[in-house]
């Protein structure tokens, strides 16, 4: 599978309820919940986009796009060799996959997504 498709979306939300009219009302988005503090709307396309409950908006907090691989391991090591760091170890999503986060050299957390 291709490395460069998009395969999930993350926006953090201070108010899930404002968030979720917003954008159903907007693009029409059903959101689901799944988890404490997140909610879900599936494409059925390949690509889902994900709420998450914050506190507040602050540094580390933007808007993140996740990136579908066939293996997070090599894409966060080839990342590191580039001048990246790992923001978060590779990480297991019940019963769907894995994610992490890495850093590019200008600091810009960047989404891995890895499917079972």
């Amino acid at each position: 599978m291709p490395v460069n498709l998009i395969a999930h979306i993350e926006i953090p939300s201070t108010n899930l309820n404002t968030t979720t009219d917003f954008y159903e009302k907007v693009f029409d988005w059903k959101f689901k919940p799944f988890g404490r503090g997140y909610l879900l709307y599936n494409t059925h396309n390949q690509l889902t986009i994900g709420l998450r409950k914050v506190e507040s908006i602050k540094s580390g907090d933007s808007t993140t796009f996740h990136i579908r691989t066939d293996s997070i391991d090599n894409i966060l090591e080839k990342a590191a060799t580039q001048g990246g760091k790992v923001f978060r170890e590779k990480t297991v999503i019940p019963a769907i996959g894995y994610y992490a986060l890495f850093k590019d050299p200008d600091g810009n957390i960047v989404g891995l997504f890895q499917g079972n």
